[in-house]
């Protein structure tokens, strides 16, 4: 089978080591309403539901394909009233007379004995089919969680968003009243006051709108449990979350491949069009079938019972494909193409699984680095807001220049709490990268 690389992204996703993610991998948050909101999904949840569905199918398709490799036994039975022809070819001294009782019990055993590999590969297929069913239940439990766990990121950083909008509207309210009484003392200008009003009117309306924004999320994540609008109105605020230090699993390219869902998934399907080109291989090959009988006929109930009734048989059947018309290479040349297909498929997963990775570990080296800057034009723009204020109020600044510095802080502040909520949106992002804890 064709493989990608994988030790090529060795120098791309170089990072501290730490263990692979475990089972329950959301805990280490220690956030129980993000607990209790996996663990609800995880009972409740649809795309769960189908995905076991779909497992259990291919189970029994194993079972099946099982089946059709063993001896087949039946019994059958008939009583009927027969009249024979007096003119079907048979002396007419040796035709039964009249209307007459018939009847059969029999015992029939019907065996393809694989001397070629067709059952062996249906049962290979059907094997692979229903490690892939498991795998995408794996993937489908894998994607209901870490999406829950952005989506509780997302309320996290709109609440934050929210807590700030409140913080600036009490910030322009103020700055509104200062601009107020300064204009009452013939300090300031009417379009000066009006500013300051403008401003915090656009800091009430910014406010209900991170509101609106934080309660539309709830509802999202409502939905993504399996539960309905009510229960969105339940989901408070988030806690700060506790978010590990960066770093990724030692011999992470080759390890990977047995991590992920999709990966699993995708080369559990190689595997399968794999015994299906065994199976249209073996379809130029005799069919050997061993059938045998064994069971009383008579004509007339009163012999049912006697050992010279007993009539049987066996022997083997065998069917050569000879000409049809082109249909088995036909076939085969169909099922290699699927192969081929399924080879491209994984290898394109592959890819997109160390690509996922490595754009979280990009965005996890930059990150650091611009939090820290953040950090740093927040308390510069503090310091810089409570001179101007001062400033202001001594009347050595104009209200353009107040209004300047509070712009400024506020947009330092937003910043870093948006980086902040990236970090834990990044740690979702990379427990989704690497396979949760499959």
């Amino acid at each position: 089978m064709l493989a990608v690389d994988a030790p090529r992204s060795a120098h791309s996703l170089e990072a501290p080591a730490i263990d692979w993610p475990q089972d329950e991998w959301w805990r280490r948050y220690r956030d129980t309403q993000l607990d209790a909101l996996i663990s609800a999904a995880l009972t409740s949840s649809p795309s769960l539901d189908i995905a076991a569905a779909r497992v259990r199918r291919a189970e029994a398709f194993v079972d099946q394909s099982r089946a059709s490799d063993l001896p087949q036994l039946s019994i059958s039975g008939s009583f009927v009233e027969a009249k024979a022809s007096y003119w079907n070819g048979v002396p007419y001294a040796g035709v039964p007379k009249g209307v007459n009782d018939a009847a059969a019990v029999r015992a029939s055993l019907d065996w393809n004995l694989d001397f070629f590999g067709r059952n062996r590969a249906a049962i290979g297929a059907a094997l692979s089919s229903a490690q892939a069913a498991r795998a995408e239940a794996a993937q489908a439990r894998l994607l209901l969680t870490t999406s829950i766990a952005a989506a509780y990121g997302d309320l996290l950083g709109q609440m934050r968003d929210a807590s700030l909008a409140d913080d600036t509207v009490e910030v322009r309210a103020r700055t509104a009243d200062l601009v107020r009484r300064r204009r009452g003392q013939g300090l300031e200008t009417l379009a000066s006051e009006g500013q300051a009003d403008s401003a915090l009117e656009t800091a009430r309306q910014v406010s209900r709108a991170t509101v609106e924004v934080a309660d539309l999320t709830r509802l999202r994540l409502a939905a993504l449990i399996g539960e309905g609008p009510d229960r969105a109105l339940a989901i408070s605020r988030p806690a700060d979350p506790t978010v590990p230090a960066f770093g990724l699993p030692a011999n992470l390219p080759a390890d990977l491949i047995g991590r992920r869902p999709d990966v699993r998934a995708a080369r559990f399907r190689v595997e399968v069009r794999a015994s299906q080109v065994g199976v249209a291989k073996a379809g130029f090959y005799p069919s050997i079938n061993l059938s045998a009988f064994i069971g009383p006929q008579v004509l007339g109930l009163g012999k049912f019972f006697d050992a010279k009734s007993i009539a049987g048989n066996i022997g083997p059947a065998i069917s050569l494909p000879i000409f049809r018309g082109g249909a088995l290479s036909a076939n085969l040349r169909g099922a290699r193409a699927d192969y081929d297909e399924a080879v491209a498929s994984y290898n394109e997963t592959l890819l997109r699984a160390l690509q996922d990775v490595a754009q979280v570990t990009t965005s996890e080296r930059a990150l650091s680095e611009q939090l820290d800057h953040a950090l740093k034009a927040r308390d510069a723009a503090q310091v810089a807001y409570q001179a101007a204020t001062e400033r202001y109020r001594g009347g050595l600044l104009n209200y353009i220049a107040v209004l300047s510095a509070e712009n400024t802080l506020i947009a330092s502040k937003r910043a870093v709490s948006q980086l902040e909520t990236r970090r834990f949106t990044l740690d979702v992002a990379l427990v989704r990268a690497l396979g949760g804890g499959a």
